[in-house]
C-alpha cells in the first residue's frame, strides 16, 4: 500500500507535475539581499486565473505592501500611496530601483524553469526535480520539497529556493500551499 492512500483503497492521491498547479495560495518567508543591505519578511502569494495578488507582511501580519496583477496592468498600494505600471517588472523597478523577474517566479517558485528565459544550464535529482538552474544570468538552487494536496491531487514544490544574480540574492521558503477550492 502506498503511503499517501487510505487504508480501504478508497482514495489515492494522483501525483501531478508542478505544471499543472496553476493557481495557489502560497505563504513564504523571504529575504532580499543587495548592495544596499537586506530586508526580509513574509508574502502571501495568491494566484487565480486572472489575477494575482501578492501581499508583503510586517512581522505583525499586517500587510505593508499589495502588489496586485492582471492582465492590463500592476498595481502596488503602500503606506505612501498607490503606484500603477503595465506589468509588475516594470512597477517593481520604477519603484525599488531593482529587477526582481516577477514573471519568472511564478514558475520557479513551482521548481520549474521560465518557459520564455534562455537556459544556460540545469541539474536534476534522481526524482527529476530541478536542483539547480541557470536561468537567463539568474542562478537558482533548490532545496527540500513541499507536498499540496487538493482533492486527490497531489502536487510537489520547492521548500527553499535562493535566487542570484549579480550582487542580488533572494532567499525563499515556503511556510504553506494551499490550493483554492473551484
Amino acid at each position: 500500500m502506498m503511503p499517501w492512500s487510505s487504508d480501504d483503497g478508497s482514495e489515492v492521491l494522483t501525483f501531478l507535475p508542478a505544471s499543472q498547479l496553476e493557481q495557489w495560495d502560497m505563504t513564504a518567508k523571504f529575504s532580499v539581499t543587495s548592495s544596499e543591505g537586506t530586508e526580509s519578511g513574509t508574502v502571501r502569494w495568491i494566484n487565480e486565473p486572472t489575477t494575482e495578488r501578492i501581499d508583503i507582511l510586517s512581522p505583525t501580519g499586517s500587510v505593508v505592501a499589495r502588489l496586485t496583477i492582471d492582465a492590463t496592468e500592476a498595481r502596488l498600494v503602500t503606506d505612501d500611496g498607490e503606484r500603477i505600471a503595465s506589468d509588475a517588472e516594470t512597477l517593481l523597478a520604477e519603484v525599488m530601483q531593482v529587477s526582481l523577474p516577477v514573471d519568472a517566479l511564478r514558475f520557479w517558485v513551482r521548481g520549474l524553469d521560465a518557459p520564455d528565459l534562455p537556459i544556460d544550464s540545469v541539474s536534476k535529482d534522481n526524482e527529476g526535480r530541478i536542483i539547480e538552474l541557470t536561468q537567463d544570468r539568474w542562478q537558482l538552487a533548490y532545496s527540500g520539497t513541499v507536498s499540496v494536496t487538493s482533492g486527490s491531487d497531489r502536487f510537489e514544490v520547492p521548500r527553499r529556493l535562493t535566487v542570484a544574480r549579480g550582487d542580488l540574492e533572494i532567499r525563499w521558503a515556503s511556510t504553506e500551499w494551499q490550493i483554492p477550492s473551484p
